[in-house]
């Protein structure tokens, strides 16, 4: 028989699958049948419970309010004796049905029990001509009496829960856990096999009730014996024909899945067996040409890994140095020693002091040729190469490319032996354009970084800056319980001295500003050019007193400056007002401080500018 025979006939019996699904189907359907059944015998009989229950809550209504008019009840609650409290439930319980009493005085605390106030409690609150006499709870029923009359009227067993602890119940169920409330299961008792459902009791009481009834015995399998018969009997028949198959399929298929683990670990040395001439001997064959194939290629792989790697590595460095000039110039220069086949090779630039970048283990007749060629193409234009008693050298000016360009640098490669070939060369041209356009793009990348948190007109941090650097200092502050101050500065009448004197004056007295408080600054402190003719100065680790002293020495040193007339006019002379605020005396957070600050400058502006004002410190109600 062929293998696609022998796959059909074992394919085949997978008709046992459907067969066990359909018996397992038609058993869970008669299973959901009975217990349905059982479930709706149990909603019935819940409910009768739910109505026993609220006729034993009033009940306890009712008896509670005919006690209640008793005189022996008002004189225990007003009464100081607690034995008089105790006689009054012990009387009380037995009256009218109560099963259970407890008595709580309102005034001194008292509390007298007797009995079981579980199931069904009332609760009354007694009051006297003089206010509030206390309360008392009442309950004509106890745990065993209710399930005793629900068993009466429903024919079912019950048990009593609170918390999931139990509390009373009429049957015993072994090892098994109660349904939760509004579920239904099947639980064990005494043997026998019982469905379950659970109901919570209406408030106060916080109870559980479970009622149990008999499951209907047998089922699919029970009702009918021959339909199980024949199914063992069709099972049996069909695990031996599996076998068999098995036996026939496992010698092939085992050395099968022994040479694909022999090639996954790298071994092509070994061959499957080839039996036969049938599929499967064919797919034996087949497999073996695969792994003599993957054998030639796996070897040309392991040559071709050692210069992967290295290529890999290069770019993996080249990616991770980003905008980094050392280690930019590095991979370019170790990259050109490979492309190349040199054993040295460096990267100078004009300005720096030596080689800024270097690769590879030269000797010293090739280090010598590679100093000699750099400085031969210092003034050149394009690549040289010279040659030395066996020793070769190519070398090119770096240039920076716009409408002047001009060479930023050297780069040159260097090797004992042969000659460099007109590809080497291309190669080394195209490594010398990449290094000029990696140094163009990190300078200006440099330039954009400085100006995008610097303001051009005073060289101060511009407002972006600076609220960055107030978060991370309000965070520095909280974490360390240090203080931070903050300055804000506004220059008295700008509109006027640009009015009168125009803007380019305007912008001179910016400068003088913004170098006044670059020069009265700290080096932890931050001075920046908040907006318009507005400054700020972040102080860290300084009090308010100590923001004081530094905005008078700014105010004075502003005061006294001088900004050359227009035309030979009389000098400027500008003032700045200044507010101070101080963290935690007057703010809790960055944005409190601003507010505190600007709103102490607005103060000093409206008491005659020129002059500093300090935030007033925070009340201690508004103080963590």
């Amino acid at each position: 028989m062929s293998f696609r025979g022998r796959l059909t006939l074992f394919f085949l019996l997978i008709v046992v699958l459907p067969m066990i699904a359909l018996a397992v189907l038609v058993t869970q359907i008669a299973a959901d049948s009975s217990n349905g059944k059982a479930d709706a015998r149990l909603a019935e009989g819940l409910d009768s419970a739910l109505t026993v229950y609220r006729d034993d809550a009033a009940a306890a209504r009712d008896a509670a309010r005919q006690v209640a008019h008793d005189p022996a009840l008002t004189a225990a609650l007003t009464s100081n004796d607690p034995s008089q409290m105790t006689r009054a439930v012990g009387e009380i319980r037995g009256r009218n049905g109560v099963h259970g009493v407890v008595l709580e005085r309102a005034k001194g605390g008292g509390r007298a029990k007797s009995g079981s106030i579980v199931v069904a409690p009332y609760r009354l609150n007694l009051t006297g001509p003089h206010g509030p006499l206390g309360s008392m709870t009442v309950s004509t029923t106890t745990p065993s009496l209710y399930l005793q009359r629900v068993r009466h009227l429903t024919g079912r067993d019950g048990a009593l829960s609170q918390g999931g602890r139990e509390i009373a119940s009429t049957v015993h169920v072994q090892g098994s856990e109660l349904p939760a409330s509004g579920d239904s299961a099947n639980v064990d008792a005494n043997g026998n096999g019982l469905r379950a459902a659970t109901t919570d009791l209406p408030p106060p009481a916080r109870l559980s009730l479970t009622l149990f009834t008999p499951r209907e015995s047998g089922g699919f399998f029970s009702s009918s014996p021959l339909v199980i018969g024949a199914l063992i009997v069709f099972f049996a028949i069909a695990f031996l024909f599996v076998l068999t198959l098995l036996r026939m399929l496992s010698g092939q298929v085992g050395s099968m899945l022994d040479a694909a683990r022999r090639l996954g670990q790298g071994d092509f040395s070994r061959k499957v067996p080839v039996v036969g001439h049938d599929e499967m001997a064919g797919l034996a064959s087949e497999f073996n040409k695969m792994s003599d194939q993957l054998g030639a290629q796996m070897e040309e792989l392991r040559r071709q890994k050692v210069e992967v790697d290295r290529s890999v590595r290069r770019i993996g460095e080249a990616f991770a140095s980003g905008l980094d000039r050392q280690a930019l110039l590095r991979v370019v220069a170790e990259t050109a020693v490979g492309a190349c086949r040199a054993s040295y090779g460096t990267i100078a630039l004009r300005g720096s002091e030596g080689v800024e970048a270097d690769a590879g283990t030269p000797s010293d007749a090739v280090q010598a040729l590679a100093v000699t060629a750099a400085g031969d193409v210092v003034d050149e234009e394009g690549l040289i190469a010279c040659s030395r008693d066996g020793v070769h050298a190519l070398a090119s000016p770096v240039r920076r490319l716009g409408e002047k360009p001009e060479n930023v640098g050297v780069m040159t490669v260097a090797r004992e032996g042969d000659e460099f070939t007109a590809g080497e060369r291309d190669v080394f041209r195209y490594l010398v354009g990449q290094v000029a356009s990696s140094i163009e793009n990190i300078a200006l990348h440099e330039l954009v970084s400085r100006q995008a948190v610097t303001d051009e007109l005073t060289g101060l941090s511009n407002q972006r800056r600076f609220n960055e650097l107030m978060e991370k200092e309000d965070e520095r502050a909280h974490r360390f319980g240090h203080d931070l101050s903050l300055l804000v500065l506004d220059i008295d009448d700008f509109k006027r001295v640009n009015d009168t004197h125009g803007h380019l004056k305007g912008d001179e007295v910016l400068r003088m500003v913004g170098r006044v408080l670059d020069e009265e600054s700290r080096g932890i402190d931050e001075p920046a050019r908040y907006g318009g003719e507005e400054f700020a100065v972040a102080l860290p680790e300084t009090g308010l007193a100590g923001a004081v002293e530094v905005a008078e020495r700014i105010r004075s040193r502003i005061a006294a400056q001088r900004v050359p007339g227009v035309d030979g006019a009389d000098p400027l002379r500008v003032t700045v007002s200044i507010g101070a605020a101080s963290m935690p005396a007057s703010a809790d957070g960055a944005r409190e401080l601003f507010a505190a600050a600007d709103a102490a400058l607005y103060e000093a502006k409206r008491a005659g500018k020129n002059r500093v004002v300090a935030a007033p410190a925070r009340s201690p109600a508004g103080q963590a």
